[in-house]
């Protein structure tokens, strides 16, 4: 197979928007039954389940960042390698599969003591623990799917989970079913997954898989993922744990309608790494075409994010009658945040697509340390601003560090440090084109799998 032309280069970036669009309009979907549920249920059930519901959602979302999330951006950046090789999946796909139940039942056993320590009730427990195994199965699939660029197959699942979902809602509010309002969500989540499933996609199964390295990838992604949206869920961690209850639910109605915004930029992102995983040197922030990707979408986030602060003293009260108008500062301040946050995802993800997980995880430690560290130090004088106030400043922090390492040149290192570098563990990788380097005689080279 020859090497692509000159122009290949702006291929992922030509490809990128429409996939862009239907992964937005698919989490989006997602996002809005997920904002519906919580109005719901601050509507039927009051502001205290609102509040713990809140809580036990952003420990399911934080919960997938121990794994579920980065083995979902691990798939998809090899996946899309495999599929652009023509090389068979199947051992990515065992590999990766594999460590994805082991962590579902982890993950499942260390959300019960913790649902216990807040105060829930066995069916509540029950209604956490299907968000938190649901949830991380849901971010694993579907960043699988979108290593095959399937992101029409991605929306139209994303539609129909949705559907289900609202269906067992209303359900549960007829009958009156408190301590079962967090289990549509979580069954809908692990139908997707179901569907979602990566199967494979054939190729060569005579060639070499790439899949030594997948694991350390994702262990960094790990890392990375923590320091970066661990902080949105902190927020909403620390406003239950130190603020009243009425507090915590008067906050949990402003971090409702705050976070659907952030899964604009999750979204991209999502579609960013195994778009430009085959092409990694157009990753660089100092591509032009790729520069000029990073600020259009950041001018456009800017512009809705604005529209929502601006006009959150007008739809709050629409959604939460009771404590719309108490929530709109801190839906405010929350937005700002969450547009650094958002901003910081798209360069992330270029970063990864070049197999430089290592570096994205250890740029956003100071920023996850300095987010953490103000909201403790903050929350006995400031109450629940102290969340948002951390997750502002480390979420600042985690953005100029990714976009200092992206405008960075990058060379591809030979000799002894070749090994670290073909796992994206070396600083300044641009890992070459598959089909390059298959023509270089180092077809066992070409990706960060391989040491």
């Amino acid at each position: 197979m020859s090497s692509e032309p000159t122009t290949a280069a702006a291929g992922p970036r030509a490809g990128v928007a429409s996939s862009a669009l239907l992964s937005t309009v698919g989490i989006g979907v997602q996002g809005a039954t997920k904002l519906l549920v919580t109005v719901v249920i601050g509507r039927v059930f009051g502001t205290e389940v609102l509040g713990q519901s809140s809580a036990l959602l952003s420990l399911g979302v934080f919960a997938a960042l121990l794994w579920p999330s980065a083995a979902g951006n691990t798939a998809a950046r090899s996946l899309a390698i495999a599929m652009r090789a023509g090389r068979s999946d199947a051992a990515v796909n065992r590999r990766v599969g594999a460590s994805m139940l082991v962590s579902s039942v982890v993950l499942a056993a260390l959300t019960v003591p913790v649902a216990v320590a807040w105060g829930n009730g066995p069916w509540t427990v029950l209604g956490g623990v299907s968000v938190v195994v649901g949830y991380g199965l849901y971010a694993y699939t579907r960043g699988a799917q979108l290593g095959y660029d399937r992101a029409r197959r991605v929306a139209v699942w994303d539609g129909l989970t949705s559907v289900l979902t609202l269906g067992l809602l209303v359900l549960a509010c007829v009958t009156r079913a408190e301590p079962f309002v967090l289990l549509p969500l979580g069954i809908g989540y692990t139908v997707f997954a179901v569907a979602c499933w990566p199967r494979g996609t054939g190729g060569d199964a005579t060639a070499p898989e790439p899949t030594h390295g997948v694991l350390g990838f994702a262990a960094w992604n790990v890392l990375a993922g923590l320091t970066t949206n661990g902080l949105l869920q902190l927020a909403m961690i620390s406003a239950q744990v130190t603020a009243s209850a009425h507090d915590a639910g008067v906050y949990a109605a402003a971090f409702s309608l705050a976070t659907p915004a952030s899964m604009v930029g999750q979204a991209v992102a999502q579609v960013v790494v195994p778009a430009f995983a085959h092409r990694s040197e157009a990753s660089s922030l100092r591509t032009p075409g790729t520069l000029r990707f990073v600020t259009g979408f950041a001018a456009g986030t800017a512009v809705v994010f604005g529209l929502v602060a601006l006009l959150a003293d007008w739809f709050l009260p629409l959604f939460y009658p009771d404590e719309g108008v108490a929530a709109v500062a801190d839906l405010r301040y929350l937005v700002l945040g969450v547009w650094v946050f958002t901003m910081s995802l798209v360069p992330a993800a270029l970063l990864l697509a070049a197999g430089r997980s290592r570096q994205v995880a250890l740029a956003s430690v100071s920023g996850f340390v300095v987010g953490v560290v103000l909201m403790a130090a903050l929350a006995p004088a400031t109450g629940v601003a102290a969340g948002s106030t951390g997750f502002l400043v480390g979420s600042a922090v985690n953005l100029v560090a990714v976009v200092t390492l992206g405008l960075r040149r990058t060379t591809v290192p030979t000799g002894p440090a070749a090994a670290s570098a073909l796992d994206g563990t070396a600083p300044g990788v641009v890992v070459p084109h598959p089909h390059e380097a298959r023509e270089g005689r180092t077809a066992d080279r070409d990706d960060d799998h391989r040491e």
